[in-house]
């Protein structure tokens, strides 16, 4: 079997103090780029940080930096992106998002010289157009998540493991359902997320015990024989048995405070960490071997297109838990304020294209605040633990620099304020396929690559398009494919449409 490690650093992180960052970078960043170092170059790892982290590095610990640079030129680490200051996803729009990830992309063509191609998502939250943010901003591939996407596509699965508890933080002690470890969607990419964007899914049935092995609540063999069973027997394809913090290798994390509440055991470095993961290099090796994110995903799919319902998260809980802190309460309507202003009154100008140029500066200033703004280690941990007075002040700085930068373009582009109206006509977008959800990117006439969500709106336009004497045999096509797809899908013993039933 092939393995993939995926090491998640974050210097935004909660409880992760500035006059920490070194200690942290050194203690457990540099563990992991020393001890793979002293393994051949096809034992490969994949490192994961935001353009925060990589900033950061850059200016504190340059020479840890050149460590990474090096690992990824002999070819032994893939380095993987992520949004700059780890926001949620889904409780962000598309727009914020985007520029979040590009932000990123600068950070590191600036310091590594390149842009990757894989992407990490933060929490794996969800909404339909996180995806694209990735996609458009020069991704390929995207860290996708197993429990998700089982509970949404396996309705048995489903009854076992969904969590009906928006307000439940985390569902760890909830069942597990028997699951087959040869599952293909455990171990198998899959292709076109959206088109040009592919993905394979990480799993707690795995990563979690990385966490418990770095910290010491679990010895070697256990988490060596956990890979063994949960690598099935028919080796295809490969499994993530890391996609977690790599502040755990090396550190105590934000165990004892996420825990315990041991405000005072944060991040305190463990000086055996890198015993331990040479230990755990040399373990995985006995099973098979260590592989990229990126080689993974190319891989043999998994034949169904890929499908999770909006708002969920990793740990089988929903996006929903980072959303609802009382930071969250308190800041959401503070840049949905800002946002409000800029997209009506501002936006329309400094974007348009005869004035981007002008103003890209100014705009790239707004935007880099607003989408630091949303980052979401300031909002949390959730009662009854409190947030850390430092995160807690980043945001707040982030948000007031917002405000002045919204302020600064609202007085360079006085003098167009008269164009307003009219430009704002010009950004008015015409609806997809005549209908007011931008559902997909894909051809609707493409069922088998649809997924349910997409064959669900793909209804909705087939049915315009039949009431409609000029398209009525085009949409009349379009349902006879869409319901033979559900068909083809097992979905039965629904009542088949009027329309259809002489078909």
């Amino acid at each position: 079997m092939k393995y993939v490690a995926i090491f998640h650093a974050n210097l935004n992180y909660a409880f992760l103090e500035p006059h920490k960052y070194e200690q942290v970078i050194r203690a457990s960043y540099e563990v992991i780029f020393d001890t793979f170092a002293k393994f051949p170059a096809d034992v490969k790892y994949v490192f994961e940080a935001s353009g925060y982290t990589i900033d950061e590095m850059a200016k504190r610990t340059p020479d840890v930096l050149a460590k990474l640079r090096a690992a990824i030129e002999r070819g032994q680490c893939e380095f993987m992106g992520a949004p700059y200051s780890h926001p949620i996803m889904a409780n962000i729009p598309e727009e914020d998002g985007l520029w979040s990830n590009r932000f990123s992309m600068m950070s590191y063509e600036t310091h590594l010289g390149f842009r990757p191609l894989s992407s990490w998502n933060p929490e794996c939250t969800w909404m339909q157009y996180v995806p694209r943010t990735y996609r458009d901003a020069g991704y390929k591939y995207l860290t996708l998540d197993f429990e998700s996407y089982m509970t949404c596509n396996d309705k048995e699965y489903g009854w076992v493991e969904r969590n009906r508890a928006h307000e439940m933080n985390w569902g760890g002690h909830l069942p597990w359902y028997d699951l087959d470890p040869d599952c293909p969607a455990l171990h198998q990419p899959f292709r076109d997320i959206v088109p040009g964007l592919h993905g394979l899914c990480r799993s707690d049935r795995l990563v979690g015990k990385y966490v418990g092995y770095f910290l010491g609540r679990i010895p070697l063999e256990e988490f060596i024989d956990n890979v063994k069973q949960w690598s099935g027997k028919k080796d295809k394809g490969a499994t993530i048995i890391i996609a977690d913090d790599a502040e755990y290798t090396g550190t105590t994390g934000y165990f004892y405070v996420k825990h315990f509440r041991d405000y005072s055991r944060s991040f305190e470095v463990d000086p055996g960490a890198a015993e331990k993961l040479e230990a755990l290099i040399k373990g995985v090796l006995t099973l098979g071997e260590l592989v990229t994110f990126a080689e993974a995903c190319e891989m043999e799919p998994v034949e169904e297109s890929f499908f999770v319902e909006d708002r969920f998260a990793w740990h089988r809980t929903y996006a929903d838990a980072w959303a609802n802190t009382p930071e969250a309460r308190a800041w959401e309507p503070l840049l949905q304020e800002l946002r409000f202003d800029y997209k009506n009154n501002v936006q329309p100008i400094a974007e348009a294209p005869q004035y981007a140029d002008r103003y890209k500066a100014l705009v790239g200033t707004f935007w880099f605040h607003m989408t630091n703004s949303a980052n979401s280690d300031g909002r949390w941990p959730p009662p009854p633990a409190v947030t850390c007075p430092f995160n807690r002040q980043w945001v707040l700085d982030e948000i007031e620099a917002t405000r002045r930068a919204l302020a600064d373009l609202k007085n360079a582009i006085a003098p167009q304020a008269g164009e307003l109206a009219s430009l704002v006509k010009e950004r008015e977008q015409d609806d997809t396929y005549g209908y007011t959800v931008k559902f997909t990117d894909k051809d609707i006439a493409d069922v088998r690559n649809l997924n349910i969500y997409e064959l669900q709106h793909a209804v909705f336009v087939a049915f315009g398009q039949y009431d409609k004497p000029e398209t009525k045999a085009e949409g009349l096509a379009l349902l006879q494919a869409i319901f033979a797809e559900f068909d083809r899908r097992g979905i039965r013993d629904y009542v088949r449409p009027a329309v259809l039933q002489d078909c």
